[in-house]
């Protein structure tokens, strides 16, 4: 066992790494003497039904002790979802999906408590509008310990001496001639490209468990005041985790062609705007230039002294402008724009989430909205265009 020892809000914590099998008795002890456990997983996506992702850890925890199962304790995971435990999750659903892909049969296992629903009755509010706002990290920060994120910081500081090689490109002369060259890993690519097995991993891991355990125990008072609705936004989370295993059928062809019309349209309407002087349709410098040029009247400005170039200020251009070649410059922009715009978010992005059954899980989150509606992403299925705004399709 790899045992790591830490401080949160007072106490001291331990984090347990399950190494061989000669630990799974005290994983298996530890489980039994408790009727309620945190639990939480480790994987290399955020969606777990696109064929490369892969399961890393999966841990459980009380407010003191945590332990850390790799995906290679299959049989141990199964037990542990078997087990008559209280679980406890910060957005439960998604980290039993997770467990249930890997094992590839559905466990039935309910986390009945779930610390994102009572975060969200003891304030709606995310950290832009003056709450504490509703991820893990955060409600640890403000209500357990205001140190509660030092391990995802010491994460991010390994995760920056990543190295990975670029595609393609060698070394051609010197000491390391025919070495592929190397960049630093961006935060995109995930936490995946860390070892397991890296310290600050594993305390990363095995810190949610404790971190849920103790976030639930704050949250009890509003549990109790608020119990009714606790259980009906309960009830309405494990409808739409039904809702996001289901997935929806995606007809691939069709939306291969889509995303290809999508590409020509806006290449041809970025040509127009090039052919007026402006040569990318994101450039904000770029665009003033050319409406300048061409004669308009530009009077709004940014923070920094900049024309302002966004899509409000065009389409007031190209309302009021009575110059043909203006409106047509300012047409080819915000067509190309929302093309480019649709392409990226819808049919690409469906493309890229679908499993091997040419089905779309996309993400839905009952609390997503501070009037407690339904936010749906990777895709944003509720926000799917019904018509062009630039055009007459």
């Amino acid at each position: 066992m790899l045992r790591i020892t830490d401080h949160i809000a007072g106490d001291r914590i331990r984090f347990h790494y399950l190494n061989t099998r000669a630990d799974i008795a005290e994983l298996r002890t530890f489980v039994g003497n408790h009727s309620a456990l945190a639990i939480d997983t480790e994987s290399t996506g955020l969606n777990c039904y696109t064929p490369e992702w892969e399961l890393r850890t999966v841990q459980v925890g009380d407010a003191y002790d945590s332990y850390v199962i790799p995906a290679r304790f299959r049989k141990l995971i199964e037990w542990v979802m078997t087990q008559d435990v209280k679980w406890i999750g910060h957005n439960g659903p998604h980290d039993i999906r997770c467990i249930d892909r890997f094992l590839d049969y559905e466990t039935n296992v309910v986390c009945i408590g779930e610390t994102h629903i009572p975060s969200h009755h003891h304030d709606s509010r995310n950290q832009k509008e003056g709450g504490t706002g509703h991820g893990l990290k955060e409600l640890a920060i403000a209500h357990v310990d205001r140190q509660a994120g030092k391990w995802e910081k010491e994460l991010n500081r390994v995760f920056k001496t990543i190295e990975v090689p670029i595609c393609g490109e060698v070394y051609k002369s010197g000491p390391r001639k025919g070495m592929p060259k190397m960049r630093k890993a961006r935060l995109a690519e995930g936490w995946s490209l860390v070892d397991p097995r890296h310290p600050a991993y594993i305390a990363y891991a095995a810190a949610d468990p404790i971190l849920t355990y103790r976030v639930w125990q704050y949250f009890q008072p509003t549990v109790r005041r608020h119990l009714d609705l606790y259980h009906f936004d309960l009830a309405v989370a494990g409808a739409c985790d039904i809702l996001q295993r289901r997935g929806m059928k995606l007809d691939v062809p069709y939306t291969q062609q889509l995303s290809d019309r999508y590409t020509n349209q806006a290449d041809q309407a970025m040509r127009v705007a090039e052919s007026m002087g402006c040569r990318n349709v994101h450039s904000g410098k770029q665009l003033a230039d050319t409406l300048l040029s061409l004669g308009a009247h530009l009077t709004a400005r940014t923070p920094k002294g900049s024309f302002r170039t966004d899509d409000k200020v065009l389409r007031g251009i190209m309302n009021t402008s009575n110059d043909p070649a203006v409106r047509d410059f300012v047409h080819s922009v915000l067509l190309a724009k929302q093309l480019i715009k649709r392409r990226e978010s819808y049919t690409d992005a469906m493309l890229r989430e679908m499993d091997s059954a040419d089905r779309v899980h996309a993400s839905i989150n009952p609390l997503g909205a501070r009037t407690a509606r339904m936010s749906v992403s990777r895709p944003p299925f509720q926000q799917l265009p019904t018509k062009n705004r630039e055009s007459d399709e």
